[in-house]
């Protein structure tokens, strides 16, 4: 995958850290005591937070079993991945967590590598949620509001979006094999295979600042093909760089005319984020 913007690592770290929520099952005293003991969540015991040096636009993000790495990030970031939330439902914030930015370097210093690799994506997102609390203090709690959101439906015309052929067989009279969902991400461009509408209405979202609900009703069994590409705002107000009258349409248009989608306008209650307190963290 592909990153050339904010908005893009965004998306991207967002579909990184993305999953079904973990549903613990009752179990035996004991049990659930030896489990308890097993399942251990790690933490960050070596943490570094370094105001970022003005400069330097580039944005980037790494996790690894045992480490994290974020250049350039604001802790509103890292608050959006902590509760699978998307950033502009994030409410009650002090600005500096938006504006401000920092390199943060993490690390596990003896790791069990066989259950860092074994973590769910939730357990994960509880790693990050756990470094929020320890070094700004966050304390936060997630409600349902009632927010602006577009429908995405089908256009009048027709969708022109085309369904991925089931994968081939490793033998004949097996079942296919699963192919799964691969997206690439760049400025002014979405290309998918296998994809749901669900997962395209999620990317799309990064690109208006808005949540997308999925209202089309097209449920192909190994996805969708996916091919978009439009102009960006900021090149659409004039600051082309050079694409002239060859740039491609403005992104709802470019919806409209290449997927056969439509966007409308609506509300309804999606998951945010208040938060209640945090202090900005000393540098380390």
């Amino acid at each position: 995958m592909r990153f050339r913007s904010d908005r893009t690592l965004r998306l991207a770290a967002f579909l990184v850290l993305a999953g079904v929520p973990f549903v613990a099952h009752a179990q035996e005293p004991q049990a659930a005591a030896d489990s308890a003991a097993k399942k251990a969540e790690p933490v960050w015991d070596i943490v570094s937070i370094k105001p970022h040096k003005p400069g330097d636009d580039d944005v980037s993000e790494r996790y690894a079993p045992s480490t994290y790495s974020g250049k350039n990030v604001s802790f509103k970031m890292l608050i959006s991945r902590a509760y699978n939330v998307k950033q502009w439902l994030i409410f009650g914030m002090p600005s500096w967590a938006s504006d401000q930015r920092w390199d943060i370097e993490a690390k596990v210093s003896d790791p069990d590598m066989k259950q860092l690799r074994s973590l769910t994506r939730e357990e994960r997102r509880g790693m990050v949620l756990a470094l929020l609390r320890d070094h700004v203090g966050l304390v936060a709690h997630k409600e349902s509001k009632m927010q602006p959101v577009f429908e995405m439906r089908v256009a009048p015309d027709g969708a022109k979006v085309k369904e991925v052929p089931a994968p081939p067989t490793a033998e004949s009279g097996q079942k296919p094999k699963e192919g799964g969902s691969r997206v690439t991400i760049d400025d002014g461009t979405i290309s998918g295979r296998g994809m749901s509408m669900q997962e395209l209405a999620d990317a799309l979202s990064y690109q208006v600042e808005r949540n997308i609900v999925d209202r089309t009703e097209l449920k192909a069994e190994f996805g969708y093909a996916i091919d978009l590409h439009w102009t960006p705002e900021q090149r659409d107000k004039g600051n082309d760089n050079g694409s002239g009258t060859d740039a491609p349409p403005p992104f709802f248009e470019a919806v409209r005319e290449q997927l056969g989608l439509k966007m409308t306008p609506g509300k309804a209650e999606v998951p945010t984020v208040v938060v209640d307190h945090m202090q900005m963290p000393e540098a380390n």
